[in-house]
C-alpha cells in the first residue's frame, strides 16, 4: 500500500512539474505575442510613413543585370532579400507586417540558439531583449530591413550548424559564408560560437577555442579590396543600427510628403494645420496643397513661417531631404525641365543612387515634355518591378496621347526656349505664365513670393502683366491688401484705385487699419504682416 502511494505521488509530482513547465513556456509566448501586437500597432498606426519613405528611396528590379550588382558587396543575399521585401512597403500595413515578422524570426532564432548552447533559462528573455533592441534601431529612416536579415541569416548559420564537434575548418567556413551572404551577421555567429566553445567539454584550451573564432574574423579584412569598404564599412555591412527615440516630427514630413503625392490634399492641410510644432517642409506641402485647390493666396500668412520653397537654390549645402521635394514645387508649376533635374539629384542623393519614385517622376517628366525616347527608358526600368509595373505597362500603351494628370499637365509647359544658368523661380515662374497665362499655380507662387519678400513693386508689375489683361484682374483678398500698399505709397489717383480695387469691404478695413496701424486685430490681414514682420 505503501508503494502504490509512493509511486501515486510520484506520478502527481512528473505531472505538476510537466504542468509548470507548459505554463512557463507558454508564458513566454504570451509575453511575445503581446510584444507582437504592441510592435505592430505602434508601427502601423504611429510610424506608417517612415515605410514609405524607405520603399521610396530604394529600387529593386528583377532582371539578371540588377541582381548581379548585389555580388559586389558583402551580405549580397541579405541586401538582395531586404529590397525585395521594401518594395510592398508601398501597400497599407505591408511595412509593419513585414517588419513584425522580420523581428519575430530574429526573436525565434535566438531563443532557440541560445537553448542549443544550453542557456534555456536565458533564452526567451534574451530573444524579447534583442527583439526589442532591433525595433528601436527601426526608429530611424535610414535602418533597412537588410540589416534585419543580416542578423537574422548570422543566427541561422549557427542554428542549422553542429552543437559538438564544431572544428576550427567549419567555423572557418561558416564564418566566411555568413560574411558573404549576411555581412554583419557574421558577429552574431562568432559570439554564439565562442559562447559555444566555453560550454563545450573538450581537450582545446580557451586560447586556442578564441583563436579558431577570432583568426577568420581577421581574415576577413583581406576582402577590403574586393568590396571596396573602410574597415569600419566592412565589418558593419549593411549597416548598423543606433538608439534613438521616435522621431515624430519626422514622421509628420513623411506623412505630409506622400499623402501629397497621393493627391489626400486635405489630409496635408489638416495635418500641418492641427500640428503645434510645424517643419519646413509641412508647411512646404501645405502650400503645394492650397494651390492645388486654387487658395494658395488665401493661406500664404496662416502659417507663422511661411515657406513655399521658391527660394530654395539647390547647393552643396542643400539638405538631402529638401533635394528630394524640390521636384514636387517645379512639377506642380509646370516646369519639367527643373523638376527633372531636381529628380535626378534627389536619385544621386539617395541610397546606392537608386531612388523608384524620381525615376517614376523622371518618367513623367519626360512624357509632359514629349521626350518619348527618355520616357521609355524609365518606364522599362518600372516595368522590372512589381509594385509599379501596372502604371508603366498603362504610361507605354498611351505615349503617343497621354491621359489624365499627365495630359493637363502638357497644357502648363515651358514653350520659351532659353538657356538657364541658375534656378531663379520667378524667371522660371514668368516664362512658364508666359507661355500659358492660364497656369494659375504658377502666377499664385509668382505673386506671392514677391508678396514675401516684401517686394510691392515687383508684386505690381508681375499682377499688370498676367492678371490686368482686359482689366479683369485676379481678386483675391492677399491681392487687393497688397495692391493698397502700392497704391497708397504711390499716391495713386482715385481712378487707379477704382481700376484695381473691387472690394469695398477691404476698402474700409484699410481706412480703419491706417487709423490703429500696427494693431494685433488685424494680425491676418498682409498690411500687418508688411509693417510688423
Amino acid at each position: 500500500m505503501r508503494d502504490y502511494c509512493y509511486l501515486c505521488n510520484n506520478q502527481n509530482h512528473v505531472k505538476n512539474k510537466k504542468m509548470k513547465n507548459l505554463i512557463k513556456k507558454y508564458f513566454w509566448y504570451g509575453i511575445i505575442a503581446i510584444w507582437a501586437i504592441v510592435c505592430f500597432i505602434f508601427f502601423s498606426g504611429f510610424y506608417p510613413y517612415h515605410f514609405f519613405y524607405q520603399e521610396q528611396d530604394q529600387l529593386f528590379l528583377w532582371s539578371t543585370d540588377y541582381l548581379s550588382t548585389y555580388f559586389s558587396k558583402p551580405a549580397w543575399l541579405a541586401c538582395m532579400a531586404g529590397d525585395f521585401f521594401t518594395q510592398f512597403y508601398y501597400y497599407l500595413y505591408a511595412g509593419p507586417i513585414i517588419l513584425t515578422g522580420a523581428l519575430l524570426t530574429i526573436g525565434d532564432l535566438t531563443r532557440r540558439d541560445l537553448e542549443k548552447i544550453g542557456l534555456k533559462k536565458l533564452a526567451f528573455p534574451l530573444a524579447i531583449i534583442l527583439m526589442t533592441i532591433e525595433a528601436i534601431f527601426c526608429f530611424q529612416a535610414g535602418y533597412r530591413l537588410s540589416s534585419l536579415i543580416a542578423l537574422a541569416g548570422g543566427l541561422f548559420i549557427y542554428f542549422i550548424s553542429p552543437r559538438t564537434k564544431y572544428s576550427p575548418f567549419l567555423i572557418l567556413v561558416d564564418i566566411i559564408l555568413t560574411f558573404w551572404l549576411f555581412g554583419y551577421g557574421v558577429f552574431a555567429l562568432a559570439i554564439l560560437a565562442l559562447v559555444n566553445s566555453f560550454t563545450t567539454k573538450g581537450k582545446d584550451t580557451k586560447f586556442a577555442r578564441f583563436a579558431c573564432i577570432a583568426f577568420p574574423l581577421l581574415l576577413l579584412m583581406l576582402s577590403k579590396r574586393i568590396y571596396l569598404l573602410d574597415y569600419d564599412k566592412l565589418y558593419a555591412y549593411p549597416g548598423l543600427g543606433k538608439f534613438q527615440k521616435p522621431d515624430f516630427l519626422l514622421e509628420k514630413d513623411f506623412k505630409a510628403y506622400n499623402e501629397y503625392n497621393f493627391q489626400h490634399y486635405n489630409k496635408v492641410i489638416n495635418l500641418v494645420e492641427n500640428s503645434e510644432e510645424r517643419s519646413d517642409i509641412m508647411v512646404f506641402y501645405y502650400y503645394l496643397s492650397q494651390a492645388q485647390t486654387g487658395k494658395l493666396p488665401e493661406s500664404l500668412l496662416k502659417m507663422q513661417n511661411p515657406y513655399l520653397g521658391t527660394f530654395e537654390k539647390i547647393g552643396p549645402d542643400t539638405s538631402p531631404l529638401i533635394i528630394k521635394v524640390m521636384n514636387d514645387l517645379y512639377f506642380a508649376l509646370g516646369d519639367m525641365t527643373f523638376a527633372e533635374r531636381a529628380a535626378t539629384m534627389s536619385a544621386v542623393f539617395s541610397r546606392e543612387n537608386r531612388n523608384v519614385k524620381m525615376i517614376k517622376r523622371l518618367a513623367e517628366c519626360n512624357i509632359v515634355s514629349g521626350d518619348k525616347a527618355a520616357a521609355m527608358k524609365y518606364l522599362r526600368l518600372l516595368q522590372k518591378t512589381f509594385v509599379y509595373k501596372k502604371w508603366a505597362n498603362e504610361q507605354i500603351a498611351s505615349i503617343d496621347h497621354p491621359k489624365g494628370y499627365l495630359a493637363e499637365k502638357m497644357k502648363f509647359t515651358n514653350r520659351m526656349d532659353t538657356l538657364r544658368l541658375s534656378d531663379n523661380s520667378h524667371l522660371i515662374m514668368m516664362q512658364l505664365l508666359d507661355s500659358n497665362p492660364n497656369n494659375e499655380i504658377a502666377l499664385d507662387y509668382l505673386l506671392c513670393s514677391d508678396l514675401l519678400l516684401k517686394d510691392i513693386t515687383h508684386f505690381k508689375m508681375d499682377y499688370d502683366r498676367y492678371c490686368m489683361k482686359n482689366n479683369t484682374g485676379r481678386i483675391r483678398t492677399l491681392y487687393q491688401q497688397a495692391l493698397m500698399i502700392y497704391l497708397a505709397g504711390t499716391k495713386a489717383p482715385k481712378e487707379e484705385w477704382e481700376k484695381y480695387i473691387k472690394d469695398a469691404q477691404q476698402m474700409q478695413l484699410f481706412a480703419n487699419y491706417n487709423e490703429q496701424r500696427g494693431s494685433s486685430q488685424f494680425a491676418d490681414t498682409y498690411w500687418y504682416y508688411f509693417d510688423k514682420k
